[in-house]
């Protein structure tokens, strides 16, 4: 096809395009009709065709820059626009960490499932062993529970409120990123730290109460305790989750799984992370109080639990997945 056929038989399409495209730009509302959004789709694919006929054929002739225009032009018109960072933080934390929190669910239980086990382990070892709990204690503490006296006083009289939240926020931050990051590594490590938390959490409540501290120990820990104890289970679903990918056996291409267990992992801790810092909030002003009781600090925890929980477990009503057609 020679010059003047090629500008002959395709030029009407352009001038149509182009027609297309700037009745787009001019209209106010930014959007374009079902039928006219169809049209300039096929009469863009038509255009790019045509752009790289010119493009081999009639290189740097005025109709290739028109069509090297033409083509940039409805692509920026046709690519989609990714939404603004603050709408798709609106829209994660509105309904999106619901549906990963409920999609991971398998994980986060098989989480609290090793941990539970491994806090009736501590309980009961230390129950029968005094001295399993100096593993996670030391011997200090555990004179000090023999005087009647308890660890959480001398941390709570000697640190100011606002140094310490600052110290339990790092804590418990640097705990939930390597318990999320062990997955990694097969998902030992996360399990690592769910068995050892779970076996110093029971060592704990066995020891207190064996020398009658355990109204103190629940004092300080019922404002905060129900919060940490499930951020810390979350944050090793979604080590569990990551390990998921690494491990499950699919019928699907490896790098697919991964990827889809790894997006998830990484959305499941996310939404952990605000949750952090009210709890180092929590454990660094209310806790230590002592002018608040065990029923206000233990009903302000059950309210900051269930309030993460409505949170994390909302139904929503997702829109039905669109099945994507073949190559």
């Amino acid at each position: 096809m020679d010059y003047h056929a090629f500008l002959d038989r395709r030029s009407a399409d352009w001038d149509a395009f182009a027609a297309l495209i700037a009745s787009a730009r001019g209209d106010r509302t930014g959007r374009l009709g079902f039928d006219d959004l169809e049209r300039l789709a096929g009469l863009h694919r038509r255009v790019i065709s045509d752009y790289a006929f010119a493009r081999t054929h009639f290189p740097e002739t005025r109709t290739a820059r028109r069509l090297h225009q033409l083509v940039f032009a409805g692509h920026r018109l046709l690519a989609t626009r990714p939404r603004p960072l603050p709408a798709r933080i609106f829209a994660f934390l509105a309904g999106g960490y619901a549906s990963t929190f409920r999609a991971c669910l398998p994980s986060i239980g098989l989480a609290a499932g090793l941990f539970l086990l491994a806090a009736a382990t501590g309980f009961t070892l230390t129950v029968f062993h005094e001295e399993f709990a100096s593993l996670f204690l030391g011997p200090q503490a555990i004179l000090q529970l023999r005087r009647g006296a308890i660890w959480i006083d001398s941390i709570t009289s000697v640190t100011p409120p606002e140094l310490l939240s600052s110290r339990i926020m790092t804590n418990n931050v640097s705990v939930a990123l390597t318990a999320w990051a062990g997955g990694v590594l097969l998902g030992l490590l996360t399990a690592w730290i769910l068995l050892t938390n779970g076996m110093m959490f029971g060592a704990v409540l066995a020891i207190t109460l064996r020398y009658g501290l355990l109204d103190r120990l629940v004092d300080f820990i019922a404002a905060h305790g129900p919060l940490e104890l499930t951020l810390v289970v979350v944050a090793s679903g979604a080590g569990l989750e990551l390990a998921r990918g690494l491990i499950v056996a699919d019928v699907r291409p490896r790098a697919i799984v991964l990827r889809e267990h790894g997006r998830r992992s990484v959305r499941l801790a996310l939404g952990v992370a605000p949750w952090l810092v009210v709890l180092g909030l929590i454990e660094g002003f209310v806790s230590p109080r002592a002018d608040l009781g065990p029923a206000a600090k233990g009903a302000l925890g059950v309210v900051i639990l269930a309030v993460f929980l409505t949170w994390a477990l909302a139904a929503r009503n997702d829109p039905p997945v669109r099945r994507e057609s073949g190559p």
